[in-house]
């Protein structure tokens, strides 16, 4: 039985509940190409909420893979995935690119309670402007956007009862039938508003303030979440930089890094390796200090977490 095989059989055995199912990172092409084929992954998703039993919570397209968290069984969840696998490679072949390579599988993640269901629709919005596609909420392709911005009420379309069926079958590449007041839009295709869960996103958070301050500041479960998933965070420089003097002022209040002596930022520079894995070129840039002295304090038996936690 090979890994794919034993997954499927595993997944096939969870209960309903909610999880996030993320697709695998194609190195060899990409998922969607151009408008076009973001237009037709839109409708993927929908057709998602139409055909299965399914609540989508969240979901973001990007250009090499697939965000969805989601409220299912585990076996409607591996239905979801190969619905979503086999029709766009049948777009891909359509439109002359490469298909998704026959092994190309998926991860479903149980979450667990409200406090991992926040974290996980943090992640999902944060992954465009990870990628520094865009300010957070200000990309198109997928359901983050509408989380507490009241400038989507523009983004609208005419409802489904209201355009020609040819014209919605070239935009969507499906015959299935819509619900007639569903918008859609002419650019952006199937508008997430018409069947994404927002209201449960409403609950998980205070406020805008708190829901942007935690997007953008909550590095740490961001790391773990992608370590989890397989996936890479690149911070910026501003990022890094804000992570140490975080960490720096709960380690060592009212001190700056660069005015720390060495033992403390022996001390900070392993806090920084457990819980965010700054590589050591990373950790001696920002502590002001040399490789060689910050692997001395990684492996040291008087400085490794292992010791002093």
């Amino acid at each position: 039985m090979d890994k794919m095989q034993k997954d499927a059989r595993g997944y096939r055995l969870l209960p309903r509940a909610n999880y996030h199912l993320c697709t695998d990172g194609w190195q060899g092409g990409k998922l969607f190409n151009n408008r076009a084929q973001f237009r037709f992954g839109m409708a993927t998703i929908a057709l998602v909420a139409v055909m299965f039993d399914v609540r989508i919570i969240s979901f973001e397209l990007m250009p090499n893979h697939v965000h969805m968290i989601l409220n299912a069984s585990g076996a409607i969840c591996l239905a979801i995935f190969l619905f979503i696998r086999r029709r766009t490679t049948a777009k891909l072949k359509k439109d002359g690119y490469p298909p998704l390579p026959e092994d190309y599988w998926f991860k479903l993640k149980p979450i667990e309670d409200d406090q991992a269901l926040r974290h996980e629709i943090l992640y999902l919005a944060r992954n465009a402007y990870e990628k520094d596609y865009c300010i957070p909420g200000g990309y198109p392709w997928g359901s983050s956007y509408l989380h507490f911005n009241r400038a989507t009420d523009s983004i609208r379309g005419p409802q489904i009862k209201h355009w020609k069926t040819t014209e919605i079958r070239r935009l969507t590449g499906t015959k299935t039938k819509f619900p007639d007041t569903w918008e859609m839009s002419p650019d952006l295709g199937i508008l997430p508003r018409n069947y994404v869960h927002l209201d449960q996103v409403q609950k998980l958070f205070s406020s805008a303030k708190g829901y942007m301050t935690r997007l953008v500041k909550d590095y740490e479960s961001a790391i773990h979440i992608a370590e989890e998933l397989g996936e890479e965070i690149i911070l910026s420089r501003e990022e890094l930089t804000d992570i140490v003097r975080s960490q720096a002022n709960t380690m060592f209040p009212g001190k700056r890094v660069k005015d720390l002596a060495p033992n403390e930022k022996g001390r900070l520079a392993v806090a920084l390796e457990k819980q965010y894995h700054f590589p050591v070129p990373t950790l001696a840039d920002l502590l002001y200090m040399s490789e060689k002295l910050i692997r001395q304090f990684l492996n040291s038996k008087d400085y490794g977490y292992r010791e002093w936690k």
